[in-house]
């Protein structure tokens, strides 16, 4: 076998733009330099304009990838906000809910508290007393008990007011059958 670096093989190539140079069928990597030409003005201007619109050409793809990517970033800070706009609606929701159902909690403590200052009138708010439920079934059993007095006391008052209209009654019949 032949050693790589020494000897260069011999490639033929019959492509019509290779066959032009007469290099030993060698690709035309450089041309060999010829003499230095000053170029006109305009081929100046018309290499520089192609070097910028290539420079242009290079920074466009570059912000072509960075808008896609930004593009991405604000699709996926769209979806954040979304989910946490949702959620914050779920939270107001909740708070809503539970602020209504401790309004109506407060207004049933309130009609509770005012129903039993009118059973109660001695006490004027002061629920300090009714600790335990022991003390407050005494306390109803003391209201129990004054209510049997009343029933009682109405009972005798009726039978008093018989007791006096029929009294009335004999001495009006005396008075007039005599």
């Amino acid at each position: 076998m032949q050693e790589l670096g020494r000897h260069k093989p011999i490639i033929s190539v019959r492509s019509p733009v290779l066959q032009r140079y007469p290099f030993e069928g060698r690709a035309p990597e450089r041309a060999d330099p010829g003499p230095a030409v000053q170029l006109i003005a305009r081929d100046v201007f018309v290499s520089e304009t192609a070097i910028k619109l290539d420079q242009m050409l290079v920074e466009i793809k570059s912000l072509g990838r960075e808008i896609q990517i930004i593009k991405s970033d604000i699709a996926e800070l769209r979806d954040d906000a979304a989910q946490n706009f949702r959620f914050s609606q779920m939270v107001d929701r909740e708070h809503k809910t539970r602020t209504a159902k401790l309004d109506e909690l407060s207004r049933r403590f309130d009609y509770l508290k005012t129903r039993f200052d009118t059973i109660d009138g001695n006490s004027k708010g002061d629920y300090h007393a009714f600790r335990s439920f022991e003390d407050i079934s005494r306390r109803l059993t003391e209201l129990g008990s004054i209510e049997r007095d009343f029933r009682g006391v109405a009972g005798k008052l009726k039978l008093s007011v018989a007791l006096f209209s029929a009294s009335v009654l004999v001495w009006f019949l005396v008075l007039v059958s005599g």
